[in-house]
């Protein structure tokens, strides 16, 4: 007989408390190896039906793609009632806790949900702080926001999934020990974001799309960029690491830039022709300490459309903090060749004839 949990009139025999941005795959989970149960044995023992797989999007699974648990109104109060945690509480902490398309009250909806791809990117939070939020090692995937990925104490920026050829990549977190530069971009990330809100994202959401298209199209002489891959990947292939770590490689220019956009409006980029020069080129290249970026080959030729940037106000009184959905987009697995890594191929050893 499969095992049951207790009535819904008891509480939970532990109390599990959601991460901040955790999902709600992650979350069901935790609370169903809590009380040595499978997810499936822990829904049924909640009386919640089976979830279905979306078939519409069915073609959409593959090894890596990231799936989400999608509760519906009955669901959620079942788990709610459970647990004891308050379903506001538990909506503040999931940012997907109610995106399930309910139907009904929840006295109206037969308890279930879907399982179907996740529509934001989520990663693995900093395994030493899980460790001490949870008691256990095992990773947790959250929906962090742009300004979560790093963590100052333990020096760690969490990557998103990565594949190589179709293989996952072995690497869910950069270490920044030894690139200082990144931390202190994060303390004046999180002041821009404190005093700008929304205004700081668009900024810096425009100003890393153009970093990464130097990164990319950087010339031989910037030093800078792969120096700083080598000391994140210890020594290890800097070059997959440059791809693998793009956006902490290029994040202190990314800021910087950032910075600049949303202090001075009148940086806004106007259209001019291919490989013209234009006032801007010689001020990036001067705060960014690039000689390079002065040549107007080095920038798109449509940066009218990367730098669009015109601030509204500074947020007055309380802080500006991000809930639930971060920037970004769809939360797909990234190939490390399309972000122009190129493994080394294989040395072949060359048996050589002996003469007669």
């Amino acid at each position: 007989m499969p095992r049951t949990l207790p009535d819904l009139t008891h509480k939970a025999l532990r109390r599990i408390r959601p991460l901040a941005f955790e999902t709600n795959a992650s979350f069901v989970e935790r609370l169903a190896r809590a009380h040595h149960l499978t997810t499936t044995e822990f829904l049924n023992g909640l009386r919640i039906y089976r979830p279905k797989i979306s078939p519409a999007r069915e073609h959409d699974y593959g090894p890596h793609t990231p799936t989400e648990l999608y509760l519906n109104v009955g669901a959620r109060a079942c788990i709610s009632q459970y647990t004891g945690i308050p379903e506001t509480h538990l909506a503040h902490a999931l940012p997907c806790w109610k995106e399930h398309r309910d139907r009904g009250s929840a006295s109206e909806t037969r308890p279930g949900g879907a399982i179907r791809p996740s529509d934001l990117p989520a990663v693995i939070g900093c395994p030493h702080c899980t460790v001490a939020r949870t008691g256990q090692a095992r990773p947790i995937l959250r929906y962090l926001p742009h300004h979560r990925l790093v963590c100052t104490r333990h020096r760690t920026w969490a990557l998103g999934p990565h594949t190589l050829h179709g293989v996952p990549v072995p690497h869910a977190h950069a270490l920044l020990h030894q690139t200082p530069e990144i931390v202190l971009a994060h303390n004046a990330h999180l002041r821009l974001t404190r005093r700008w809100g929304p205004d700081a994202d668009d900024a810096i959401a425009q100003a890393a799309r153009l970093t990464e298209h130097w990164r990319r199209h950087a010339p031989k002489t910037e030093q800078i960029w792969p120096a700083r891959a080598r000391l994140i990947g210890n020594g290890e292939d800097a070059s997959m690491w440059e791809a693998l770590a793009r956006e902490a490689i290029t994040y202190p220019e990314t800021i910087t830039l950032a910075r600049l956009l949303i202090r001075q409006p009148s940086t806004r980029y106007h259209r001019t022709q291919p490989d013209q020069p234009h006032p801007l080129h010689e001020v990036v290249a001067r705060l960014l300490n690039r000689r390079w970026l002065q040549n107007p080959v080095h920038y798109p030729q449509d940066l009218s459309h990367y730098i669009r940037y015109a601030p509204r106000h500074p947020i007055d009184g309380t802080a500006y903090r991000h809930h639930t959905k971060p920037i970004g987009h769809k939360a797909d697995t990234i190939e490390l060749t399309q972000l122009g890594y190129q493994p080394p191929r294989p040395r072949v050893k060359r048996h050589g004839t002996r003469g007669r």
